[in-house]
């Protein structure tokens, strides 16, 4: 079993101890996805790890050096995840199922050693899903935005344009429940899934929402004025706010230095996981022109480099806390995790959708009154730049995120995440330490 142990003391792979005692017991921490999807499981292993349990993450190759530094042991599960921009299909069969056997194998090798750990996964197609079933092993899933939960009374954009218009009655009482029962057959998840069950010796499911058995707790890793419950929502959902980590570094003193020299820049970032980046920037460096505002160019797929003199800095990574506060305003995809560094640093942002909860976290940051959101396929640079100028001369926008920035760096979303965790230790008696 590859692992790796990092500083703060985690549990080695036969269960002894670190430097902070004997362990409480072990947590199995199962997302695939990029590296947005993948920090918010890191964050509440770091803690867990902190309160004295042992914790395993399985996920993409790539993610062993993030693991060690937060002391959580690692099992690469499938390969990694360069590229999100695929069709919901294709991201399963290139990442999630090839990752079933991997993590059925690690959840055999718990079972023999005795183990029953809890585990904390992001999603219903996760391999952890059965394999908790077969053990009865309790499931904590981690909602990161609001779109994961299907609402006839706030659907995910674009459904609930729907309910701004005339016959938004009808449409809730009627398409919308139509909708939502198609999604429930999934043939094609079902159909891929099923033979995984059928070796498990669990019986096959014949509705979508029956992969959730074993969920006993869902966090939802955002306020309740970004992601207001609604009456349809599972009853076992609590929201604790954005989980945001302290950044681990600081800037680099060349990025300092520019800041100094150019002013508060305006920031570009298509996404990690967004391959084909040079459009994006082609427009950011017009905008940026057009404007005279320097700009930070984010994305480890930036070829090239800034000619002598430059008001444009770019680099394949910053630590976003530490960049944000000192920014003027951020263009980026509409990843949850990037929209909330924003709304934490209360700087105004411009999401560029694509896929995924991306429009729809774009929507409620444009209700919120605090940026705007060019849905898929309605860009156009003259809008990129009049929604910037609007953005940044609004005396409205700045006051609302002011009071939100509040909020969001008063809230301590990983502590009370773990809080929960640990309640649900407490309910099934403890987990049973190695």
């Amino acid at each position: 079993m590859a692992r790796s142990v990092g500083a703060l003391g985690a549990v080695g792979p036969n269960g002894a101890a670190g430097p902070h005692g004997a362990s409480k017991g072990r947590v199995v921490l199962a997302g695939i996805g990029t590296r947005g999807d993948v920090l918010p499981l890191v964050a509440l292993g770091a803690e867990l790890v902190r309160r004295g349990y042992s914790c395993d993450l399985l996920s993409n190759a790539g993610y062993e050096a993030l693991a060690a530094r937060h002391g959580l042991s690692f099992r690469a599960v499938t390969v990694a995840q360069t590229n999100n921009l695929v069709s919901a299909r294709d991201n399963l069969d290139q990442h999630v199922f090839p990752s079933y056997d991997p993590t059925f194998a690690h959840f055999d090798e718990l079972h023999r050693r005795g183990e029953r750990p809890i585990v904390i996964n992001l999603d219903e197609c996760s391999a952890s899903n059965p394999m908790s079933e077969l053990y009865g092993l309790p499931v904590c899933r981690l909602v990161l935005a609001p779109s994961r939960f299907n609402s006839v009374f706030r659907p995910a954009w674009p459904l609930n344009e729907k309910l701004r218009g005339p016959l938004a009655n009808t449409y809730r009482l009627y398409r919308l429940p139509q909708i939502y029962a198609r999604m429930e057959r999934a043939p094609f998840v079902l159909g891929r899934i099923n033979p995984f069950r059928q070796r498990l010796g669990l019986p096959a499911l014949e509705r979508f929402s029956q992969i959730d058995a074993p969920v006993q707790r869902r966090l939802a890793l955002f306020p309740a004025w970004f992601g207001d419950p609604q009456p349809d929502w599972p009853a076992d959902v609590a929201l604790v706010g954005f989980p945001l980590p302290p950044a681990e570094g600081q800037l680099a003193p060349e990025l300092e230095a520019f800041i100094e020299r150019e002013g508060r820049p305006l920031v570009f970032t298509p996404g990690t996981g967004v391959v084909d980046v040079e459009p994006f920037f082609a427009d950011a460096r017009r905008c940026c022109e057009r404007l005279n505002r320097p700009g930070v160019f984010l994305s480890p797929h930036l070829q090239g480099r800034e000619p002598p003199g430059s008001r444009i800095y770019r680099a394949p990574f910053v630590e976003l806390q530490a960049l944000a506060r000192r920014c003027a305003l951020l263009v980026h995809h509409g990843g949850i995790g990037t929209t909330a560094r924003a709304l934490e640093a209360g700087i105004p942002q411009l999401i560029r959708a694509e896929a995924y909860d991306q429009p729809d976290n774009g929507d409620r940051v444009t209700q919120l009154g605090v940026g705007a959101f060019f849905a898929p396929g309605a860009y156009s640079f003259e809008r990129l730049v009049a929604e910037v100028e609007r953005l940044l001369g609004d005396a409205g926008v700045a006051q609302r995120l002011e009071c939100l920035s509040g909020d969001v760096r008063q809230t301590d979303a990983i502590a009370m995440a773990v809080d929960h965790v640990e309640r649900l230790v407490d309910q099934r008696g403890g987990v049973r330490a190695a």
